[in-house]
């Protein structure tokens, strides 16, 4: 399983893609690869 990201329902759209961004251009290759994650971190 490559990851998974859930984002909070009611978090606005715009906040889950911004924190989706900085944990892709912040995070190595395969760091979150087995996890789930809940938005906001």
């Amino acid at each position: 399983m490559p990851g998974v990201f859930e984002v909070r329902q009611g978090m606005p759209i715009r906040h889950a893609i911004e924190d989706i961004e900085v944990l892709a251009e912040c995070s190595l290759e395969g760091e979150w690869e087995g996890q789930v994650r809940y938005l906001p971190l």
